[in-house]
């Protein structure tokens, strides 16, 4: 068994925006089923949450897009881990589209106990069978030290609706929502709603009872900082760029 896994589809009609091209949180949903795929096939994924209680949750991402696939464009999602330790889980992507590469990406997963909502280690037996995929050089080699200030307190913010949809087989706000949050934001903001390069920390979960998110967004010299919150509290906090 290949130590990486591939995810080959093309992107459908529902995803796809006004211009044709993948909306970004349907952009993540493809990178979250190759990782959910490949945790699956080593007894870490999401067919062994009924029996240990336990779960990886995604806590950074950096990201770096040449252009985004367009409607009925084939594509393939590689991904692999880079390694396990403790409760860190390293894990890189590539989408491509033929030979031309589209996507890069490093993240961090921590494993969580759901029962408890607290960082647990991976068991051992677990960590040792999970292999560390090829040899190519992560995208963000620090993602583990990745720390991005948040916009001024004082930035206007712009409260957006959650949906029923929004919340996946964990019994939180799946993180794909959160892109969707962000990209209305930027398009409401006036901003390009394409980002090439995003970076974001998830800091904790949007409560199941919520029914609002506040986005807040800071243009600055080369990029965007955002956050997604509810008054003194911050879900997430990251930048784009174009």
């Amino acid at each position: 068994m290949s130590n990486d896994y591939t995810l080959t589809t093309a992107v459908p009609f529902a995803d796809v925006d006004r211009h044709q091209v993948i909306l970004l949180p349907q952009l993540f949903k493809l990178l979250q089923e190759a990782a959910v795929q490949h945790a699956d096939r080593y007894g870490v994924g999401i067919r062994g949450i009924a029996e240990r209680g336990t779960s990886w949750v995604l806590n950074r991402l950096a990201v770096d897009l040449t252009r985004y696939p367009h409607r009925d464009e084939p594509v393939r999602i590689t991904t692999w881990s880079t390694g396990v330790h403790g409760f860190k889980g390293f894990r890189e992507f590539r989408l491509h589209s033929g030979d031309e590469l589209l996507l890069s990406a490093s993240s961090l997963w921590l494993w969580i106990d759901l029962r408890t909502r607290s960082l647990t280690r991976v068991p051992a037996e677990l960590a040792a069978t999970f292999p560390v995929g090829n040899s190519t050089p992560p995208y963000h080699a620090a993602i583990d030290r990745l720390h991005l200030t948040p916009p001024a307190a004082s930035t206007p913010a712009l409260s957006l609706d959650l949906r029923y949809s929004d919340q996946d087989a964990n019994g939180h706000v799946n993180h794909t929502a959160y892109f969707d949050l962000l990209q209305t934001a930027l398009l409401r903001q006036g901003l390009s709603p394409q980002p090439r390069r995003l970076e974001i920390q998830f800091q904790r979960e949007i409560p199941a009872d919520a029914t609002t998110v506040e986005v807040r967004l800071e243009p600055r010299a080369q990029e965007t900082a955002f956050a997604l919150g509810s008054g003194p509290t911050s879900y997430a906090q990251g930048l784009v760029a174009e």
